[in-house]
């Protein structure tokens, strides 16, 4: 099965055009040696059943999205941004410049999607690049740390800090420890099935945890390395539980917290592509299951749709910072009224990582197609939810921009 989501497709749907049966410029002859170019058979009916009655090149473009691998979808599709960026680059001698509606980020959005799909391919066979995305991806869901002189200041895992929290501000140290050092462990027992880190970091657990087994000898110490960590919360977990509750000094219960969240927070940094595209889709579902503009716009007034919308799989904390991550990249509002509310659905599920300059920069975006037409629907509505969820989320600039649309 290939990765390309169903947000992706409705994407390149509306840039392909193929809401009438068309794809592009394409004639039936054009549209069969394109692909028969790039070894794919497009009318190959064994390998991309036509699900549909008509057999027009946008259905068979669907089947082929449908059955196709990663690496031939991703090939097409590089193939098609070269194609529309030579068209778009041919001298007019009469009439409309070609694809003169498809604009430069656009070409430039079907060569990410391309590259991402390219990526899921290439990364098993080339360790280099599997740890240079593995790298981008857990420094940007990292717990933060601040070094000022001699001194650290650690933010504790939000789900360690969550459980805990009561302990803390009952000084009961001994039961903090205590508490984050079983959390961790049955973590480890939800991720893996086993509690005792010797038997949960065995190699068939590896993509579990980590989302892949160990390129190299330097990788296998790295995740050797976790499983001592926890080998370790495991052991000091049981001093703890086998010793009468004793008052801990602070100091020394801060360092053994420390330890727990960074131990949980190796386990739980590993956010897959399945995952987020899992996530991806059930919020185009969801948009896609209102019948009418009004009945959406209703529900998305003050974030109501978040009250019933159910996450196929639960959205950690780590999950949130790297789904903030790419969706702030990938937000568009100039593309259709459609595509912007599913953006602002996606950045409305993870709200409370948003900060100020996150939202800034989205209100810095352009809402007008290559038509001059108006895409921007519904960001008002989200910076209203965000100002009565998350009033100090919102700079002067935000307010601002409330104040200047709300009696448009």
């Amino acid at each position: 099965m290939n990765r390309l989501s169903l947000p992706d497709k409705a994407f390149l749907e509306g840039v392909f055009g193929m809401g009438g049966g068309y794809v592009l410029d394409f004639s039936n002859a054009s549209f069969e040696t394109f692909f028969a170019e790039l070894d794919i058979g497009i009318y190959d009916e064994d390998k991309y059943p036509n699900k549909a009655t008509s057999s027009s090149k946008a259905n068979r473009l669907r089947s082929f999205w449908r059955g196709g691998t990663d690496k031939d979808i991703a090939s097409s599709l590089s193939a098609f941004a070269e194609y529309i960026e030579a068209k778009k680059d041919t001298p007019v001698m009469w009439g409309e410049p070609a694809f003169s509606n498809i604009t430069t980020n656009h070409i430039e959005k079907i060569r990410k999607i391309a590259k991402r799909l390219g990526d899921n391919t290439n990364l098993k066979n080339d360790p280099d690049s599997l740890r240079t995305n593995i790298q981008s991806q857990t420094n940007a869901i990292t717990t933060e740390a601040i070094v000022t002189d001699n001194k650290i200041q650690i933010e504790i895992h939000e789900d360690i800090y969550n459980h805990i929290r009561q302990y803390l501000e009952n000084r009961d140290y001994f039961h903090a420890v205590e508490e984050s050092y079983k959390l961790v462990r049955a973590k480890l027992k939800e991720i893996t099935g086993k509690e005792k880190a010797h038997e949960a970091f065995s190699e068939a657990n590896y993509e579990k945890i980590f989302g892949h087994l160990p390129q190299d000898d330097i990788e296998k110490d790295f995740f050797d390395g976790v499983k001592f960590l926890n080998m370790s919360i495991q052991f000091l977990r049981n001093e703890k539980a086998h010793t009468p509750a004793t008052q801990l000094e602070e100091n020394l219960a801060v360092h053994y917290i420390s330890l727990a969240s960074l131990a949980y927070d190796l386990i739980t940094r590993h956010v897959s592509a399945d995952a987020i595209q899992k996530i991806e889709d059930a919020i185009f579902n969801k948009k896609s299951s209102y019948k009418t503009v009004n009945s959406f716009y209703i529900d998305f007034e003050d974030g109501k749709w978040l009250k019933d919308f159910v996450p196929p799989i639960t959205v950690t904390p780590n999950m949130r910072k790297a789904l903030k991550e790419k969706w702030i990249v990938e937000a568009d509002f100039a593309i259709s009224y459609d595509h912007t509310n599913i953006d602002l659905m996606r950045l409305e599920l993870i709200a409370d990582e948003l900060e100020a300059g996150d939202i800034d920069k989205l209100l810095d975006l352009p809402t007008k197609d290559k038509y001059d037409n108006e895409q921007g629907a519904g960001i008002l509505e989200f910076l209203q939810y965000i100002q009565n969820e998350y009033l100090n989320k919102l700079s002067t600039k935000a307010h601002d921009w409330i104040t200047a649309h709300k009696d448009l």
